[in-house]
């Protein structure tokens, strides 16, 4: 298994204060096989020379240099650049728990997916989050089960609580479209090829988030949230349909288009 190499995409924009950190903490874990993609996204501030001071210092690191296009295409020309064997992302404000590689790449094994655990950190308080309990395998029925009770929850929806097989996730692109929900169409489309998912009860990121919230810009622009709300619930609903599971589940599933992101 230490053969295997994780690539860890992170896009960078106007992160010159936490992106050291976030580096930081992929280029010290104890699985060192990581490769670790920093795309500026045509950052203002100085984060451009730091991510080329990173890489001078690391040869693991790659960075990618863009126009500013917004998160969703920096995921993308990360995505293009892989060479490893699993994927993993990471945001350049937030940081990965020590050890946090190895939990996952031990619990991929045969599996197509891996969801662990994460910190929710608001200021200086840290708390665990994550909904379904145990170190354990999910097949795909219960998986789709489970998904579909909570499928707006970070757990779900997020990108950094999760390891993706290489082979699927960069056959994906994000959708440019979408100025928020891009993780959970990402996700939604990904997991049409989980067979498996393991799941890890250790919290393995720190999730930063600022007590100053942004969380009412989809009240900003009515209509054009609206058609973003659309877009996210036809690609949660095709999965089901697909695994002829959508008549069966219907009504929760419908229930999605009124539901909002949850943190757990």
């Amino acid at each position: 298994m230490e053969s295997k190499r994780i690539s860890v995409i992170m896009p960078v924009y106007n992160a010159e204060k936490t992106l050291e950190t976030s580096a930081a903490s992929v280029l010290t874990q104890s699985y060192d096989q990581v490769e670790l993609i920093l795309v500026n996204d045509g950052s203002k501030d100085n984060s451009l020379a730091l991510c080329r001071e990173i890489a001078r210092k690391d040869a693991r690191v790659k960075v990618l240099d863009q126009a500013n296009a917004g998160p969703a295409i920096a995921r993308n020309t990360g995505l293009a650049a892989v060479t490893g064997d699993y994927v993993m992302f990471a945001d350049s404000d937030d940081y990965l728990a020590p050890g946090a590689l190895q939990t996952m790449i031990g619990a991929m094994g045969d599996n197509d997916l891996v969801i662990a655990h994460y910190y929710f950190d608001l200021g200086k308080v840290s708390s665990p989050k994550g909904l379904l309990d145990g170190n354990r395998t999910l097949m795909e029925q219960e998986f789709l089960m489970e998904l579909m009770q909570r499928p707006g929850s970070f757990y779900f929806s997020a990108l950094w609580n999760k390891m993706y097989r290489a082979d699927l996730a960069c056959a994906l692109r994000f959708d440019s479209f979408l100025e928020w929900g891009e993780d959970f169409d990402f996700n939604m489309n990904y997991y049409h090829s989980v067979h498996s998912a393991a799941l890890v009860e250790e919290p393995i990121y720190h999730y930063v988030k600022s007590p100053v919230s942004t969380s009412m810009r989809t009240l900003v622009h009515v209509v054009h949230s609206c058609q973003i709300k659309a877009r996210l619930y036809h690609s949660f609903k095709n999965l089901y349909v697909e695994k002829g599971l959508y008549q069966q589940y219907k009504r929760t599933i419908d229930r999605y288009i009124y539901n909002v992101t949850l943190t757990e």
